[in-house]
This record gives structure tokens, C-alpha cells and sequence, in this order.
């Protein structure tokens, strides 16, 4: 009863693994380990079978301001610089419309 096909899902991240990315460019110096490439792939992969496309959609949302938020700029005083983080903070206050307990530092 416990594993009913309603409860129990597999993800052949092992297949992917496997099957998908067997060159080696998509594994760590030691031959045995998932590098970073690997490992993206197969969250993209998870995350878009196993995850409401609404909550996909807020996620992508949160990973791209982390990147705007991580961002080093080249010339922190350029307009293009200010015109992005003014589009940056549009995009944090739009989330937080809709999910006011998320922070943003």
C-alpha cells in the first residue's frame, strides 16, 4: 500500500546519467562524479516533469534575480548598469506582490 503507484514516482536520473550524458565533458576530474553541467541538466529535467508549471514558472523567476542580484558589473556607474538594476528591482517587487516572504539580499 505504501508504494501505490499514486505515491511512488521514479526519475531515471541514473538513465540520463547514463544514457544522455556519457561523454565525459559531463563529469568532474575524477571520472566518476556529475560535474555542474550534469547536475543543471538534470534538475531542468526534474524540475520540468515533477514540478507545477506555475511553481516552474516562480522558480525561474527566483534563479534569474539571484543572477542579476550575483551580477559584477564591468562599470558599476554606467546607465546600462543603473537601467539594469532598476529592472532588476521591478522584477523583485513583482514577485514580492505574490510572495511577500521572500527576501532578496
Amino acid at each position: 500500500e505504501q508504494f501505490s503507484k499514486k505515491k511512488v514516482h521514479y526519475f531515471p536520473s541514473y538513465e540520463l546519467m547514463m544514457d544522455e550524458l556519457r561523454d565525459y565533458r559531463f563529469y568532474e576530474s575524477d571520472m566518476v562524479h556529475p560535474n555542474a553541467l550534469a547536475v543543471d541538466y538534470i534538475w531542468e529535467k526534474f524540475s520540468s516533469m515533477c514540478v507545477d508549471s506555475k511553481e516552474h514558472a516562480v522558480m525561474l523567476s527566483v534563479e534569474e534575480i539571484r543572477k542579476g542580484l550575483a551580477h559584477i558589473p564591468f562599470n558599476p556607474h554606467s546607465e546600462a548598469h543603473k537601467a539594469f538594476k532598476l529592472a532588476l528591482g521591478e522584477k523583485i517587487d513583482d514577485l514580492r506582490k505574490h510572495y511577500p516572504f521572500m527576501k532578496f539580499e
